[in-house]
This record gives structure tokens, C-alpha cells and sequence, in this order.
């Protein structure tokens, strides 16, 4: 390939891939997040399948997220959103290898702990 040709095939792919970013819907973050409101139904769809209150204690994480004082302290020591942001030095969850909550629920999640973790 030729290099006009190289130059004019990553210029079309680079406009085309920011193109699509543009049509992608923001997430609808309401003005307040809570967590009988938004988080809890996060938690329970998107973590429980280890962490539900009958299963944790069988799983080799043992931590206790089901409730909103438990979920609060994982939240407050930074455990949670770097957990679900696979951030550096966390254990990344949900712990299926490349399974990453949804972003606008993480979003969600973000808001959440950012304004004070409200039940």
C-alpha cells in the first residue's frame, strides 16, 4: 500500500470511528443517585451471583456487598468503583475475565459514591 493510499485509509477509519462515537446516547444520569433508587438494582443484577447474601460466604472473596451499609464501606475505601473500573491495584469485577459492568450503570455508581452514597 502506498503511502497516500495508508495516509487516506486511517484518515477514513479514524472519521468513521468518531463519527459513530458522536451517535452514541448519553447515559441518563438522574440528579440524584441512591441507593434504593438506582444502585441496589445494579448491585443486585450485576454482582450477585457471587456476592447475594446466601452465595458470598462460598465464594473465595467472602465480601459483603448485598446491603447498603456493607456496599457503603467497599464504596467509601475506594474497593468499588476501582473493582468495577478494573482499575490498577483492584481486583476487577464482575471477575469473569473482559466482563465489565455497563458503562452508564458505572456511571451510575461514580455519582453515586461522588455525592456521598445515599440511601
Amino acid at each position: 500500500m502506498t503511502s497516500k493510499k495508508a495516509i487516506s485509509f486511517y484518515l477514513f477509519l479514524a472519521i468513521s470511528y468518531l463519527h459513530s462515537c458522536k451517535n452514541q446516547e448519553p447515559c441518563p444520569i438522574p440528579e440524584e443517585v441512591t441507593y434504593s433508587n438506582q444502585i441496589k438494582t445494579i448491585i443486585e443484577t450485576d454482582c450477585f451471583l457471587c456476592h447475594a447474601p446466601d452465595v458470598y460466604k462460598t465464594k473465595a472473596s467472602r465480601n459483603k456487598i448485598f446491603d447498603y451499609e456493607n456496599l457503603k464501606k467497599h464504596a467509601e475505601s475506594g474497593v468499588l468503583v476501582g473493582s468495577i473500573t478494573h482499575s490498577t491495584g483492584f481486583i476487577a469485577m464482575p471477575y469473569k475475565k473482559g466482563i465489565k459492568i455497563d458503562s452508564c450503570n458505572i456511571e451510575l455508581i461514580k455519582k453515586w459514591v461522588k455525592t456521598g452514597m445515599k440511601n
